[in-house]
């Protein structure tokens, strides 16, 4: 399938080149599989284009106009690694003038209700294999967690915590995203005390699913990337670290310091999958039934853009 990569920053080709170990650009992704070409690549910044066919290759045909690269070229599937606001425009381009079926859109989809209605109205028409880039929901190793909870080997749920940097609508979506993947939909969501920054809500939110209840902190006044979450059970806690590149079980045994007591000792370490984002991703949409991973994402994105709205007004 000939592939094509719009927006040529970070996710969509810079965060790793050709030779590195890890897959973490669409780019890579492209690359690394053998069911996709990369043939294009669209940016308003020329210098960034320039820069991305220096890495991935001279040969890929390069863009500032995207309805150019969309007349011109053979186009299988696509990956938006564009920022937010370009996101509507982008996908009624897609969905409208071409019969582009798969495609991988970074998070969050859109920037309003109003944009996301007209854009799911589209989704239904065209019926895309369409999949939003909640990377951990495709990680093998935060499955395994998933599998954990769902065999009781820590016993029963009491609740989790999460932090994270950056909005709530940005950085905070794939914290809710990862509590629907492991937990159970979201049922009720209420802030604690919030505060807006730049067009986005950052405070302490309570949260209720099926399996437990959590919390989530998120803050910008810090200079580093954060998020970390951590899953009470009965018999045992994990803990999810350094974005998920960290991974942790432990389980509560008998103390060997303190006599009659139990203490935490490590369970399992799990693999560091996340390493492989884009290639997870990309195998997901393209192996997988994603349909009903599609459908509980744009629900989760709808319900964000609701909560998004209503703590902004």
């Amino acid at each position: 399938m000939n592939a094509a990569v719009i927006g040529c920053g970070n996710i969509g080709g810079f965060y790793d080149i050709p030779s590195s170990d890890a897959i973490l650009t669409h780019a890579h992704a492209f690359l690394d599989s053998s069911k996709t070409k990369l043939i294009a690549c669209c940016d308003t910044n020329e210098k960034n284009l320039e820069k991305f066919r220096n890495i991935w290759g001279r040969d890929i045909h390069a863009y500032t106009s995207l309805r150019e690269m969309l007349q011109n070229e053979k186009i299988d599937i696509v990956a938006i690694a564009t920022n937010t606001a370009s996101h509507y425009e982008i996908l009624q381009e897609i969905l409208i003038n071409t019969k582009i079926k798969h495609i991988i859109c970074e998070k969050p989809f859109v920037s309003n209700l109003d944009e996301y209605e007209k854009i799911y109205a589209l989704i239904e028409e065209k019926n895309p294999n369409l999949l939003i880039n909640f990377i951990r929901c495709f990680d093998p190793s935060i499955n395994k967690i998933k599998k954990l909870i769902k065999d009781e080997k820590l016993g029963k749920i009491l609740c989790f915590s999460s932090r994270v940097n950056k909005g709530l609508y940005h950085n905070g979506s794939h914290v809710l995203s990862l509590v629907e993947h492991l937990f159970g939909e979201i049922t009720d969501f209420k802030a604690m005390n919030a505060t807006i920054f730049e067009d986005d809500a950052y405070g302490s939110f309570w949260m209720h699913t099926k399996t437990a209840d959590g919390v989530l902190t998120n803050f910008h006044e810090s200079e580093y990337s954060l998020f970390e979450m951590e899953i009470i059970f009965e018999k045992g806690v994990v803990k999810i670290h350094k974005s998920g590149f960290d991974i942790k079980a432990y389980e509560a045994k008998e103390s060997k310091k303190v006599k009659g007591t139990k203490e935490l000792i490590l369970y399992k370490e799990y693999p560091n999958t996340l390493q492989y984002y884009a290639k997870n991703s990309l195998n997901f949409l393209l192996k997988k039934n994603s349909k009903e991973q599609m459908e509980s994402h744009l629900k989760l994105s709808h319900k964000l853009l609701k909560i998004k709205e209503e703590l902004l007004s």
